[in-house]
């Protein structure tokens, strides 16, 4: 993906080189949005064709990774790990149900559904999982394994800031 200051076609480098306004945190060329989704965008785009040929996404392998090395979860837990909204979890998985890599299975409560790899999951996990290394040894290799480290960190603190956002309280909570 280009960044957004980077030289386009048909562009000259100072009408794009630079923001107009002296970049602070708070100004919209410093937008926590914007950096967080085209990075998040970046990176899908970089390992989805590499699992495509393996009848996955990124996302996919994702999920089905997070099943493989914790084991079978229930669907608030399982999006709780992946950082999403439970309700989104049912649309993700049912793909990879209704291609038998997933079982879904009723928990000691109805409503519970509790999510595992099928042995076709882990069959198709285990041979997409030398891709996913290839592009995440890229990845690494390109950013500084050491400097990676350092921004896993730095992104969950990104994680808790975005978390304890007071837009994310409900209505009857105080500030």
């Amino acid at each position: 993906m280009p960044d957004q200051f980077a030289p386009r076609k048909g562009g000259t480098e100072a009408a794009v080189s630079a923001p107009s306004n002296p970049l602070t945190a708070t100004s919209p060329d410093a937008c926590v949005l914007r950096h967080v989704s085209r990075t998040s965008r970046a990176v899908v785009a970089a390992y989805d064709p590499a699992l495509a040929p393996l009848g996955l996404t990124g996302h996919q392998f994702n999920l089905m990774m997070t099943l493989g090395n914790m084991g079978p979860m229930a669907v608030g837990a399982l999006a709780d790990v992946l950082g999403m909204d439970a309700s989104g979890i049912p649309r993700a998985i049912r793909p990879l149900a209704d291609d038998g890599l997933i079982a879904v299975e009723r928990g000691t409560d109805r409503r519970q559904r509790l999510l595992s790899l099928t042995e076709e999951g882990r069959k198709r996990l285990d041979n997409a999982t030398p891709t996913w290394m290839r592009v995440q040894t890229e990845l690494v290799d390109a950013i500084g394994a050491g400097r990676w480290m350092s921004l896993m960190t730095e992104l969950r603190v990104v994680r808790r800031a975005a978390t304890s956002c007071s837009t994310r309280r409900t209505s009857g909570e105080e500030g």
